[in-house]
């Protein structure tokens, strides 16, 4: 290289390879900006296939590449933060000191919550949807017949099917937070 090319390049020259470099630059951001936004479309569909399929969009190499993520549908993602909500308030009541009937309303609050979550819930979420609706079983028979008279005696079993709700609950709002960011 000549000091008058080497001169070109530092004072900005717009044929200069500084600014050519630039530019690939931003051509290679913008492909890669626009093939992320593919994906992120792409993976929040409901599920339907597109009627016309377009070529593949050509990328600049890039030195890292993107996480894949898993976005699951928004309104998936609303029914289970309700369900998850509902949970939480489940997992602070105690029985023993709010009473029977404050149990059995935070019971009634999940169950309203839980079917909507199960029919809505994508392949992402399907997993720990599931496995709070087994959990909850478990706590609805644990609870079912219960008052005020015969709480000690279905306290051991409810306190084990709360256990394993919290740990439903806790691995659901971990899919849940991985899944419906945003």
């Amino acid at each position: 290289m000549t000091v008058n090319q080497d001169q070109n390049i530092r004072t900005g020259d717009p044929g200069d390879y500084a600014t050519r470099l630039r530019r690939a630059r931003r051509s290679a951001s913008a492909a890669v900006a626009a093939a992320a936004l593919l994906c992120l479309l792409s993976s929040c569909g409901t599920g339907s296939t597109p009627s016309q399929t377009s070529p593949p969009a050509a990328t600049a190499p890039s030195t890292a590449a993107a996480p894949p993520t898993t976005a699951a549908p928004a309104a998936a993602c609303a029914d289970v933060a309700e369900l998850k909500s509902s949970l939480e308030a489940l997992a602070k009541v105690k029985p023993a000191e709010d009473g029977v009937a404050a149990l059995k309303t935070a019971i009634e609050n999940v169950k309203s919550n839980l079917e909507p979550a199960v029919a809505s819930a994508s392949d992402v979420l399907q997993p720990s949807v599931e496995q709070v609706k087994t959990a909850f079983a478990e706590l609805q028979t644990a609870a079912s017949g219960l008052t005020k008279d015969n709480f000690r005696e279905k306290a051991p079993g409810i306190r084990t099917a709360m256990t394993q709700v919290r740990a439903a609950t806790a691995e659901l709002s971990s899919t849940l937070t991985e899944s419906c960011s945003g």
